[in-house]
């Protein structure tokens, strides 16, 4: 069965076309990925931006061509964040019947569950106590889990769009607004590193854009057989927090191509390191694998 799975993000939208069984993943046909910034000013206004919809129906009218010309068998996208958090979240939807793209929020007790079967999809040892680690634009999943089995799963409200809209007024940043982001984002963390700490955690698998354009521009470039699976050391890791909190914008965009993640990435690296020193972890698996992985995954069982 082909199947094209979509993971509409509070940043970033992607779309996986891809074929297999009710025992996994086959064949990748196309791994599509837009910035959309769908959550712009969702945290001030509890709206979507009448801009960020026109950039979301360009993106789903895009995907849709290159799904139709794939010829799929099934279609499922997935919403999580903004759209839970958008007063006019009814919108992002219309757009989704409109062009025959159907459109659900994850429910809660999916989301754990789906996210860590898609960062584990391949390749990375889950014999260990795993932390998957999804930083998005409206929030951060927490997912602890073993082989397939969920230990503790946790959404916390620190996404780096979200954070960087309340903490981030000027690039590079002033260390005022460097603590105010850091005390935000420990206080957070605090809430549930009791629940994690139990489980005694061997590793951390990050997915997401953050980690894997981090590891894109340690490796010159984005290469999915050098970025999936790279091993993301803390001190690497504390490198890039200071060097895009000491960075303007344009110089993120024109240096390492961040493009339209250039402004978000100083809050999306600091999420990053404040969990793995919370961790007191030596640093990350990065896995280019993630929620629309899982999204696939889950079509295909479902035959």
């Amino acid at each position: 069965m082909k199947v094209a799975a979509l993971d509409l993000g509070t940043n970033t939208f992607l779309c996986l076309i891809a074929e297999g069984t009710e025992k996994g993943i086959t064949k990748v046909h196309k791994d599509l990925v837009q910035v959309v910034r769908l959550g712009q000013g969702v945290g001030q206004t509890g709206e979507f931006h009448p801009d960020a919809l026109v950039r979301a129906r360009k993106c789903l009218t895009e995907f849709k061509k290159e799904i139709d010309a794939q010829k799929v068998d099934k279609i499922f996208a997935m919403a999580t964040s903004a759209a839970r958090d958008a007063k006019n979240g009814a919108e992002l939807f219309k757009i989704g019947k409109d062009l025959g793209i159907p459109i659900e929020i994850i429910p809660g007790e999916d989301e754990a569950r789906i996210t860590y079967q898609g960062a584990t999809a391949a390749g990375i040892d889950t014999n260990k106590i795993s932390l998957v680690l999804d930083v998005g634009g409206g929030s951060t999943e927490y997912i602890v889990g073993q082989d397939s089995k969920i230990l503790f799963g946790e959404s916390l409200n620190i996404g780096a769009v979200r954070l960087t809209e309340k903490h981030i007024h000027t690039q590079p940043v002033s260390s005022e607004q460097v603590l105010s982001l850091n005390e935000h984002i420990k206080k957070e963390i605090q809430t549930i590193l009791p629940e994690i700490q139990k489980h005694q955690v061997e590793q951390i698998i990050a997915v997401a854009g953050t980690p894997t354009s981090i590891v894109a521009i340690e490796v010159g470039g984005f290469d999915e057989q050098k970025v999936d699976g790279y091993f993301l050391s803390r001190e690497r890791l504390i490198h890039w927090v200071k060097e895009f909190a000491n960075t303007t914008v344009e110089q993120k965009k024109e240096k390492y191509q961040l493009g339209g993640r250039a402004d978000i990435i100083f809050v999306g690296a600091s999420i990053l390191l404040a969990t793995l020193e919370a961790l007191n972890l030596p640093g990350m698996i990065v896995s280019t694998k993630g929620v629309r992985y899982g999204v696939a995954l889950e079509i295909l069982r479902q035959g």
